[in-house]
């Protein structure tokens, strides 16, 4: 069973890092840049394998468990000066709604809009009246 476990990751390593390679490798055609030879890669995948814990269910069940962190996990630590982008957003908080309010607001964005839009580009000023004509000012 670890046989077939330790042979399946070695497989899917070798077949991940071969991809990478080679992918590498069509790169550097392209870009002149150098690649690390796959001797190295594959090498490196060994080592790693061999310093891998394979267990297997009994093993994995008896061995002892870490404690979890608690909910949330740990609070990010900030070190010397905090930018603007570090801290929570205190400014443009809006308030759940419901559909009907929601529809209510956009409705009255819409109708603010359309008074601005007319008001600023529908307006032209004849001896200091402002006329109307069909419903736009003049």
């Amino acid at each position: 069973m670890i046989k077939k476990l330790i042979f399946n990751t070695a497989k899917t390593a070798f077949k991940k890092a071969y991809k990478k390679y080679k992918g590498e490798v069509r790169q550097a055609k392209k870009l002149g840049t150098p690649v690390v030879p796959y001797d190295l890669v594959k090498s490196d995948i060994k080592r790693r394998i061999r310093s891998t814990k394979f267990m297997d269910k009994a093993a994995y069940e008896a061995a002892p468990k870490t404690k979890s962190l608690p909910k949330g996990g740990p609070r990010p630590k900030l070190f010397g000066k905090a930018y603007a982008s570090d801290k929570k957003g205190k400014s443009m908080q809006i308030p759940m709604m419901t559909k009907e309010q929601r529809k209510a607001n956009q409705e009255a964005i819409s109708q603010s809009v359309r008074k601005f839009i007319s008001q600023k580009f529908g307006r032209k000023k004849l001896g200091g009246v402002i006329k109307v004509s069909k419903g736009r000012f003049i």
